[in-house]
């Protein structure tokens, strides 16, 4: 099944209508799943009404990792919608857990798990800084998505790539390495934004592949 997914929430701009600050969210159409929230809840808000996104469209909420550009809009999203499943992992704080346990007993993801339809989160990876990533089936295989990507980006495809085929990424990929570099070498759609180093050569070097992200970007797949 196609999907749809939405950038709401990026420092890197592509919609003027939107607004741009550090951090990530993007919301998975069909699923009604919101994965991070981005740094400021007001600005987590006012770009998806801008988009036509309701609070109340919102199901579900996958955190990736306990960073404040990941979460700081979590409790203006649960303040407005109380009601979201939430979907954390091992590498969050006492503080944000208590933050969402004020709305919500939050799920802890320990391994793959589905969270909607064709929808899974990975489960943490990664050592130092704990984090997990989305896979989402398309009618090509699947798509990651990160917030991003301290594990390495190479190293979350090839987990993903365990339980199918990979289609590609979007999202943020952080420190590229020489290794990532050749993972991606394999996927056919190349979507990095947020904390992205080495953007230029990725668009350079996958120009087939790549597809500009930022606040507003609408992914069809």
């Amino acid at each position: 099944m196609a999907r749809t997914i939405i950038e709401i929430y990026n420092n890197i701009p592509y919609n003027p209508a939107l607004t741009t600050e550090w951090g990530f969210s993007c919301f998975v159409s069909g699923a009604n799943l919101l994965f991070d929230t981005g740094g400021k809840g007001d600005v987590l808000l006012a770009n998806m009404q801008s988009l036509g996104i309701s609070p109340a469209d919102v199901e579900r909420l996958v955190l990736s990792h306990d960073h404040w550009d990941h979460t700081g809009g979590i409790g203006a999203l649960l303040d407005a919608n109380p009601s979201v499943e939430v979907y954390v992992h091992d590498g969050f704080s006492a503080a944000t857990l208590d933050l969402i346990g004020r709305y919500t007993d939050p799920r802890t993801v320990d391994c793959w798990t589905t969270v909607a339809d064709d929808v899974h989160a990975t489960g943490p990876l990664g050592e130092q800084t704990r984090e997990q990533a989305l896979a989402v089936m398309t009618p090509r295989g699947f798509l990651v998505v990160t917030g991003c990507a301290h594990p390495g980006i190479g190293r979350i495809i090839r987990r993903v790539a365990e339980e199918g085929p990979v289609r590609g990424a979007m999202g943020g990929f952080h420190t590229v390495s020489d290794d990532d570099m050749e993972v991606l070498a394999g996927v056919d759609y190349v979507s990095p934004s947020h904390c992205t180093d080495r953007i230029g050569e990725l668009r350079e070097r996958y120009r087939q592949a790549f597809r500009s992200g930022g606040a507003g970007r609408v992914h069809r797949v």
